[in-house]
């Protein structure tokens, strides 16, 4: 096959959507060695991309330069992929080329400004409806990142359930390596942590309030409030009011992201009480530093999280400052939390996501008529997917016992550790025959 990769999320700063598009796309391109794959993107975004089966068409495009990257993807891509014969064109962060005729995939990961337009700019919100209704519906396949957003597309656009594909999302392995570390942040002293962007549907403002009173209620506690992210054009605007504490709640705005894995590594306790979220990669980043999580129990959150975080209603403010009250207050629970995310995460690794999608790539190219065979991946790359998939698990499993067993000792614990290996990863719901790999696609 050859696949095209829309690579204009590679000229956007690396947020939620874009941090997954890369992770996916560099994953596919370590584990997939016998499709030929054509990344199209700016030419400053090019240097990294150095595999042997990976041909690079780069463009004049720029960071923040929206309009021109826009025209590009619309205009300028579809005539590029045809000029190099791809067999899919494959997008995956949110936006395709509406009028491209060959065989696509598009990655749409939710639908909240369906569903709440109001967090949104007007021009943006008035854009996306236009745009991806019509994506979805001429798309080969349509992939997306929860049962949530599945349902979304169902109910609001009434896609064809036979074209949508569920993949999860996935976590950056990097999360999870160091996690000892001595050298700390600037930032000295016990804080609660939140990571996202300022928008509406974050909740910051009920965030905020909660910190308010948990500090109101507990006059001993010292801890501060640390806000990562920044505000973009494309949302509404946030209101945010701090009454008092005004020199413990702390906005960092965007940081790298060797900062951001330190704050999440130091962290107390990571909220992120969001009133929508299509898939939500901070609480699984999170985890997989070793902090324990605070969450809402809407959207998707609670199909991401599974036990290993408290879930609260985003619209309580009481319940929410009650519950970090309690994590911050009792060691044995964080160490139970820990333990339980580290667990969690192991089902969202970006092997199986890379193979799941690989699987759509083989159904599309059998189905569109370009390929011979079965409309699925060849079962013999499956297992050799899973064999790879199996290894990586093992590898990271055996770090995070470490870190757990440290975690134990400091915190006086003495029971024994419970974080094994991962023997078979058919338990993490691989379910696959031999009759029809492509069935299945993500963790239960």
């Amino acid at each position: 096959m050859r696949i095209g990769i829309n690579g204009r999320f590679l000229v956007a700063k690396r947020t939620g959507v874009q941090r997954a598009a890369y992770n996916l796309i560099k994953t596919l391109f370590e584990i997939d060695r016998e499709n030929e794959y054509i990344l199209f993107t700016g030419e400053e975004e090019a240097k990294e991309w150095n595999y042997p089966n990976v041909q690079l068409v780069t463009s004049r495009l720029k960071v923040g330069d929206n309009l021109r990257n826009h025209l590009w993807e619309q205009f300028v891509l579809p005539f590029l992929a045809r000029k190099h014969k791809v067999d899919i064109l494959h997008s995956p962060a949110n936006m395709a080329p509406l009028f491209y005729r060959g065989a696509s995939i598009v990655h749409i990961h939710d639908l909240c400004f369906v569903v709440n337009p109001q967090w949104y700019s007007y021009l943006f919100h008035t854009a996306y409806n236009i745009a991806i209704p019509r994506l979805a519906r001429r798309a080969t396949r349509v992939i997306t990142n929860s049962n949530n957003s599945r349902n979304d597309l169902l109910q609001f656009y009434n896609v064809d359930a036979s074209k949508v594909r569920l993949i999860y999302w996935a976590v950056d392995q990097t999360f999870g390596t160091d996690l000892i570390k001595e050298n700390r942040i600037e930032q000295e002293g016990d804080y609660i942590l939140y990571v996202g962007s300022l928008e509406p549907r974050k909740n910051i403002g009920t965030l905020i309030e909660s910190y308010e009173q948990l500090r109101t209620d507990n006059p001993d506690l010292k801890t501060k409030l640390i806000l990562i992210g920044g505000e973009s054009p494309l949302f509404a605007a946030v209101r945010l009011q701090i009454k008092q504490f005004h020199n413990d709640v702390i906005f960092k705005g965007f940081v790298s992201d060797d900062e951001l894995k330190q704050y999440y590594r130091h962290a107390l306790v990571v909220a992120y009480p969001s009133l929508y979220e299509g898939f939500g990669l901070p609480p699984l980043e999170a985890m997989a530093s070793g902090a324990p999580v605070v969450t809402s129990n809407t959207s998707s959150l609670p199909e991401v999280v599974g036990d290993a975080a408290l879930m609260v209603s985003p619209h309580d403010c009481a319940q929410l400052a009650e519950t970090l009250a309690r994590v911050i207050g009792d060691k044995r629970l964080r160490d139970e939390m820990r333990r339980r995310g580290y667990e969690q995460v192991k089902k969202f690794n970006w092997y199986r996501v890379a193979r799941n999608v690989l699987a759509v790539y083989y159904e599309v190219y059998c189905e569109t008529g370009q390929g011979r065979g079965d409309a699925c991946m060849p079962f013999e790359k499956w297992q050799q997917m899973i064999k790879r998939e199996e290894h990586y698990i093992r590898q990271s499993a055996e770090p995070n016992a470490d870190k757990l067993r440290l975690r134990s000792q400091a915190s006086g614990l003495n029971s024994p550790l419970l974080h094994p290996a991962v023997q078979n990863v058919g338990s993490l719901r691989v379910g696959v025959t031999p009759q029809n790999p492509c069935d299945s696609f993500g963790p239960s």
